[in-house]
C-alpha cells in the first residue's frame, strides 16, 4: 500500500501538522521520526492527522505514546485527528485516548489548540503552509 506523509505548519497556533495517508505500521513509522523530533526540539505543539490512515499497528500506537511523552516533557500538547472507527477503537482500547486528546476533525483540534494556551491565537485565523514527502511501503500479506 502507498504511504504518504506531509508536514505543515499551522500558523496562528504555532503547531506542526503531520498528516499520514496509508498504513502506519512497522515499515512506515520511522518516517514520522524527523518531523516529530523537529516539533519537540522547537517546542511546537503537534497535530497528528490520521484521518487518511487506513491501519495502525502496535508500532504506530507506540509512536503516538512516545511523541506525546516527549512533547509533554517540553510542556507542549499533542493531539490526534481521526474519524476512522477502527483507529479510534484502538486508541480507546489501549487507553491512549486518556492521555492524548483525540478529535474527529482537524478544525476541532486547531480550535482546541487555539484555546489551550499553546499560542493564544484564535484558530479561526489559522492558515497552512506545507511540504510533502511521498513513498511507498510494501504491503504485507495477511495484515
Amino acid at each position: 500500500m502507498d504511504f504518504e506523509l506531509s508536514t505543515t505548519t499551522i500558523d496562528g497556533v504555532g503547531a506542526m501538522l503531520i498528516s499520514v495517508e496509508g498504513e502506519l505500521d512497522i515499515s512506515t513509522v520511522e518516517r514520522l521520526g524527523e518531523p516529530t523530533a523537529l516539533a519537540v526540539s522547537t517546542g511546537c505543539p503537534l497535530v497528528l492527522d490520521l484521518s487518511a490512515c487506513a491501519f495502525i499497528d502496535s508500532s504506530g500506537l507506540r509512536f503516538v505514546l512516545r511523541a506525546h511523552k516527549a512533547l509533554s516533557q517540553e510542556g507542549k500538547p499533542m493531539v490526534v485527528v481521526t474519524d476512522r472507527p477502527q483507529v479510534r477503537k484502538l486508541l480507546s482500547v489501549t487507553a491512549i485516548d486518556l492521555s492524548v486528546r483525540v478529535f474527529a476533525d482537524l478544525d476541532q483540534a486547531i480550535a482546541w489548540l487555539g484555546t489551550s494556551g499553546s499560542n493564544g491565537d484564535s484558530a479561526s485565523q489559522s492558515s497552512l503552509s506545507s511540504s510533502t514527502a511521498q513513498g511507498s511501503s510494501p504491503s504485507s500479506a495477511g495484515s
